[in-house]
């Protein structure tokens, strides 16, 4: 910094080297600590511009390590690092280099500065952000592929900017770019500035040449401008082929005469094929990019139909069907049919769009409305985003896109349930030499070598971009369908014995800060694998062509025009919109509620956040599941427990979900739904009335609570999202019905690191009961980042249940007493 400080000369000639630093040049602080607050830190440096931060470990060095009760490293335990990243100017550096000698003395670093005296003791490295940190290993793999398979091929490229809060700045960067890129003989197809989420990018596309250049010399070209932050292959957003048209079968019943209201529910998709006998007079497609003309035929419009078949019907292989959901879905296309080279024809996002401006875009119309016309959409509380981008897996960092889901989920309170995305690359099976042995293994031999295979990969199968959003409800695929065994295609073998396991191609978790991600698991059919040979090295992948061995029954279009096809899918897009689905189903029966004192209408202004804690609140771990997962990540030795857990969660998420224990209760069970909103470090007290006949009683009990909120996100602190949730016991820790936390269940720090708090507590034992005869559950909020000014709206939903041999009617006597409360209080 001192050098850069120098003469003119000195300063030009330092512009020149990439590893220099010097003004307006992004530089990285990296701390060897959990420094609480580098923004405030940065704030009190004039001219110096905070851009984010980011976190991983290190192996301990001489200087920096995590030290036992002696003082001495313990065990080589890794060492947190946290990077900070900023833009200084001059004056800038004049400053931090005026701090850091004072620190050198041991001198007052003065007024707003002393929090510079932790990043400097802990201050491992400091640099310039340079070339090889903009060039992403995503894009490295995929421009090889793609000089491979098409050396004279331009590629498209996204740009990232580092975001300046100046606009003039960010003027200047992007103008700055365009020369360059112009030098290099490229040329811009699309940009796109989202002030909200700090997003500053654009899509351009160059010759193979130039691409050629990086990969040798990955110290020219684009990678040298000091204003990207990161060089990407361009985002593949696309409605995979899970099944084939050659297996499709009659559709059955089509329209059934019921009217429809107006739409709750939004699909971002494909074009549907409208008149579908499934689908006809219930879609209100909304088209304003034309995207419908660049079908050529009906049987194109596959992704969208299947997607809307299932929003609407649910699985079409169900043996005793229910009603179709008696609203209209709204339907905004946001893929077509194209070639992308390498597969062949699939629906897939525009080509010469940045994704991340076209849902923005979506959204604005659906919500706000553009060109001063009304919105589009304005009833619409529910989105579903069967969709990921196959190119950017989460890496312990927030995509650009998961950031605009997070911020359009809480500006217009919806929720937007999302797939977890597809992983179907090939994988090892390690110390499996034939085939033959695995495919005539016992089947639960069978399913402990796929796990421990998966277990081993999960770093290569995490979740695709933009399921890692906080606010969104990500839906992972259970080995689980209604099809009856049908056997299997060659070299192919059902690997499965439990149907709540997540299929091998479900991207896994965990999310951001080990947030609990995929949240639930859907059906996504009983998914077969096959084996790339038969001999070593064997590796298998899914397959995704259930035909009628496997899968989720969906509307299919069909070439020659019929209207009363379906066909077999699997995955986790199908998953997602069965998710979607039964968010209806439970919003219908809410609706259905008879009007009662004990029963309340529900505000609609609470519907997402209802229906998001009511998805989740029937889902808990299966017993064989948990066991059979337990058994492989502990094999290698035992493990603290509560990283045992994160990693099932990684695999079970908080489990399936019974949505019949939702939209029903039964005489040993109730469930009571609350919702309020509450600011910051405030709590809410919930009292459920208990059955008399309880107290005292031994036998099995149990107590569900799951609490869903939307949070505002901050991109000026590590921990991102601004709102947490907890819920406590009341006077009695044991909720005065003798209960303690259940074992088979996410850890209890793991619990509300996202948007959902779902725990359970269970019990046996005889008690007398405190707090007025009431089960009290205290819901609390406080502030997860910094300071939470916004008030925040959530939904508490709590079940009360007995073993079949505890003889009381918990349901009759919780509704009783409910209307005895209300009659005092009116």
């Amino acid at each position: 910094m001192e050098q850069a400080l120098g003469s003119p000369d000195a300063l030009s000639e330092l512009r020149d080297d990439p590893s220099a630093i010097v003004p307006e040049r992004a530089l990285v602080f990296e701390v060897a600590s959990e420094i609480a607050d580098f923004y405030r830190a940065a704030r009190g440096v004039p001219g110096l511009e905070f851009l984010g931060e980011d976190e991983d470990d290190a192996a301990p060095d001489e200087y920096f390590y995590v030290p036992d009760s002696e003082g001495d490293p313990k065990d080589e335990k890794r060492v947190p690092r946290r990077f900070y990243f900023t833009i200084p100017d001059r004056t800038a550096l004049r400053e931090l280099v005026s701090l850091w000698q004072r620190f050198q003395r041991g001198e007052e670093l003065g007024r707003g500065r002393t929090a510079w005296r932790d990043v400097f003791g802990h201050l491992a490295d400091v640099r310039p952000w340079g070339p090889q940190d903009r060039l992403t290993a995503e894009a490295v793999t995929d421009w090889r592929e793609r000089l491979e398979f098409a050396p004279d091929r331009p590629i498209r490229i996204e740009a990232e900017f580092w975001y300046r809060d100046n606009a003039a700045r960010r003027g200047t960067a992007e103008s700055t770019f365009m020369e360059k890129l112009r030098d290099l003989g490229g040329h811009m197809l699309d940009r796109a500035l989202i002030e909200d989420i700090r997003y500053h990018a654009a899509l351009v596309e160059v010759s193979p040449e130039v691409i050629r250049d990086v990969l040798d010399h990955t110290d020219v070209g684009l990678v040298t401008f000091d204003d990207v932050m990161m060089l990407r292959p361009q985002s593949m957003v696309s409605g995979p082929v899970e099944g084939d048209l050659e297996d499709s079968a009659e559709a059955g019943g089509g329209e059934d005469g019921a009217e429809v209201g107006v739409p709750i529910a939004a699909l971002l998709d494909g074009v549907p094929m409208a008149q579908h006998d499934r689908l006809s007079n219930r879609l209100i497609i909304d088209d304003p990019d034309e995207f419908t003309s660049k079908y050529g035929t009906a049987g194109e419009q596959r992704h969208g139909t299947a997607m809307a078949s299932l929003i609407l019907h649910g699985d079409l292989n169900t043996p005793n069907p229910e009603p179709p959901i008696r609203r209209r879905l709204y339907v905004r296309p946001v893929m077509y049919p194209q070639s992308d080279g390498f597969d062949g024809t699939s629906e897939v996002m525009p080509p010469d769009r940045l994704v991340i401006d076209l849902i923005w875009r979506v959204f604005i119309r659906m919500f706000d409305g553009e060109g001063g016309e009304e919105p589009t959409a304005p009833t619409v509380r529910i989105v579903n985003l069967s969709l990921g981008d196959a190119k950017r897996r989460f890496a312990g960092v927030m995509s650009p896109w998961a950031r605009l889901i997070d911020h359009l989920s809480w500006r217009h309170n919806v929720l937007i349930l999302v797939s977890a995305g597809n992983i179907t690359e090939r994988m090892p099976l390690e110390n499996v030499d034939q085939w033959a042995d695995f495919e005539n293994a016992e089947a639960d031999e069978r399913q402990a070598t796929l796990l421990r295979a998966i277990l081993r990969q999960r770093a290569n199968r995490r979740l695709l971009a933009p399921s890692e959003a906080v606010n969104a409800l990500t839906v992972g695929a259970a080995h689980n369908d209604n099809l009856a065994p049908n056997g299997q295609g060659v070299l192919a073998v059902d690997p499965y014995t439990s149907p709540v396991l997540p299929n091998m191609s479900s991207a896994l978790g965990l999310g951001f800060k080990r947030t609990i991600k995929p949240e639930v698991l859907f059906p996504g059919g009983a998914e077969q694998i096959r084996a790339s040979s038969t001999h070593a090295p064997i590796e298998v992948n899914p397959i995704s062509q259930p035909a009628s061995f496997f899968g989720i029954g969906v509307a299919s279009p069909e070439p020659a025009g019929q209207t009363n096809r379906k066909f077999n899918m699997s995955g986790t897009s199908v998953a997602t919109a069965l998710a979607t689905h039964n968010a209806l189903r439970i919003l219908e029966a809410l609706e259905d509620v008879p009007d009662d004192p004990a029963h309340p209408k529900f505000d609609p202004a609470y519907c997402a956040v209802i229906l998001k804690a009511l998805i989740v609140h029937s889902a808990r771990w299966d017993r064989d599941a948990t066991n059979a997962l337990k058994s492989i990540v502990t094999e290698n030795g035992k493990l603290h427990w509560e990283h045992e857990r994160d990693e099932i969660s990684r695999f079970l998420g908080f489990g399936c979900p019974e949505i019949e224990r939702v939209v029903d209760c039964t005489e040993n069970r109730a469930t009571l739904i609350g919702w309020n909103t509450i600011n910051s470090k405030e709590t809410d007290r919930f009292a459920v009335p208990l059955p008399a006949e309880l107290e005292g009683m031994a036998g099995f009990r149990s107590l569900s609570v799951t609490i869903a909120w939307l949070t505002p996100i901050t991109h000026s602190h590590r921990m991102y999202r601004l709102a947490k949730f907890k819920a406590s016991p009341g006077g009695d820790r044991k909720f005065s019905i003798g209960a303690s936390n259940a074992k088979q269940q996410p850890s209890h720090n793991a619990l509300g690191k996202g948007t959902v708090y779902h725990q359970r507590w269970e019990g046996e034992d005889a008690v007398d009961f405190v707090d007025g005869g009431n089960l009290v559950l205290d819901v609390t909020c406080s502030p997860a980042a910094g300071e939470l000014d916004d008030p925040i709206t959530y939904a508490v939903v709590a079940t009360l249940e007995v073993g079949q041999d505890v003889a009381v009617p918990v349901y009759a006597r919780i509704r009783e007493r409910l209307r005895e409360i209300t009659r005092v209080r009116t």
